[in-house]
């Protein structure tokens, strides 16, 4: 198995929890939004209500968004309107506090446990890459400013490139940018719909990476599984 792994040319990486800590981005984003706006002196309030309110609704819209012609920012403020509506607030305050959250979450940098040390590793020794199925913008500032950015040969952001995981199509991108033959490249990612099927499509080799410690179904096949990314090191002969 290790043995294979020294053929590969290029890394390629899914970016939020895999490389950086989505979830405690978009926390410390929030919580910087409602102390900048007060929220936390409204009456009888409390960030679990207002996180479970809010963490549905977001999804909803942020799932529709292609469907519906929706942007980021639009995602936000709709996100943001019926929480307020539901929590029975003033609806008007949905725009500022999209775009102060907006501000903050593209600022936001919190690494994957190890993820700054395995880029610093491999970078010289292989090509590396991100496919993302976010927000060029925001992936693009995150990764500036964590100091990353200038580490990838490319970047593949979804919105910028007219294709989302599980299409084929977004890894076809990766590799004809980083020139490599798909047998020459590894893909690691946290997600069995998005990573796992996209990558087997696209006839890549995949690493799962099990940060949930989730037990796997038989019909999911990952090339590896680990469960921290230093897990990673001995499979490249780092």
């Amino acid at each position: 198995m290790t043995g294979g792994a020294l053929l590969y040319k290029a890394i390629i990486f899914d970016l939020d929890n895999t490389l950086l800590d989505y979830d405690r981005c978009e926390t410390d984003s929030m919580h910087l939004t409602g102390r900048q706006h007060g929220l936390e002196q409204w009456e009888l309030f409390t960030w679990d209500t207002f996180w479970k309110t809010f963490s549905p609704i977001n999804w909803v819209y942020w799932s529709e968004r292609n469907e519906r012609k929706l942007n980021i920012h639009q995602v936000l403020e709709l996100s943001f309107r019926d929480t307020l509506e539901r929590l029975e607030r003033d609806i008007a305050f949905a725009t500022v506090l999209a775009g102060t959250y907006w501000e903050h979450f593209c600022r936001s940098c919190h690494f994957e446990e190890g993820a700054r040390e395995l880029l610093s590793e491999l970078h010289g020794s292989r090509k590396l890459a991100v496919i993302s199925n976010g927000i060029g913008e925001s992936q693009r500032k995150r990764t500036a400013s964590g100091g990353i950015a200038h580490l990838f040969d490319a970047f593949i952001v979804s919105d910028e490139v007219g294709h989302w995981k599980p299409d084929r199509n977004i890894f076809e991108i990766a590799l004809r940018e980083l020139g490599v033959d798909r047998s020459e490249a590894l893909y690691i990612g946290d997600s069995l719909r998005d990573d796992y099927e996209g990558s087997r499509e696209a006839g890549i080799d995949f690493c799962f990476y099990n940060r949930g410690k989730v037990r796997l179904e038989e019909r999911f096949a990952p090339r590896y599984v680990v469960e921290r990314l230093s897990d990673i090191r001995p499979l490249l002969q780092l």
